[in-house]
């Protein structure tokens, strides 16, 4: 009965305790919002574009040198002996090859860059992030384009918070 009555009390103690304390304070960014929607990540999204239209006007170029090659060797085709016509078809399997290389190292180039862009963002934001929570004495602030959020409050979307934020910081 002793051991019964110990643990009640204990109980009632630990609820007490619970009850007295504060609910947590929680908020939640949309990160991929801020990326998107701030003046720093609008800015890298023109430079991306940039360095898309870039790398596209230069395949464009060897895309259509190969689409001449092609045609010459079309038309030229009858005329042509077994050995010049492997000749030619080699040289334009050649100039395939070096365009499909350009065109990996174009998409690797600009994935490159985003990934700078997104990783210097991200580490900038979070510390954003850190400064509204400490000033809004949150205790958790979680990432809402993750999709780790399923219910929140108005109240406690931070993300236009964190945007202007960011972008006073960048100016």
């Amino acid at each position: 009965m002793k051991k019964f009555a110990y643990f009640t009390l204990l109980i009632m103690f630990f609820a007490g305790v619970v009850s007295a304390a504060e609910k947590p304070a929680v908020g939640y960014v949309n990160l991929h919002k801020v990326l998107l929607e701030s003046k720093v990540g609008k800015r890298n999204k023109a430079d991306l574009d940039k360095l898309i239209k870039e790398k596209e006007s230069a395949l464009a170029g060897e895309e259509s040198k190969l689409q001449a090659m092609q045609q010459v060797f079309q038309k030229e085709q009858l005329l042509l002996t077994d050995a010049q016509k492997l000749e030619k078809q080699k040289a334009f399997q050649e100039k395939a090859d070096a365009y499909q290389k350009m065109v990996g190292e174009a998409k690797q180039a600009v994935s490159k860059k985003d990934n700078e862009y997104a990783s210097k963002s991200v580490a900038d934001i979070k510390a954003v992030v850190a400064d509204v929570a400490k000033e809004m004495k949150l205790h958790l602030v979680l990432d809402a384009s993750e999709g780790s959020v399923l219910y929140a409050e108005e109240g406690m979307d931070l993300t236009q918070k964190v945007i202007e934020k960011y972008d006073a910081k960048a100016k």
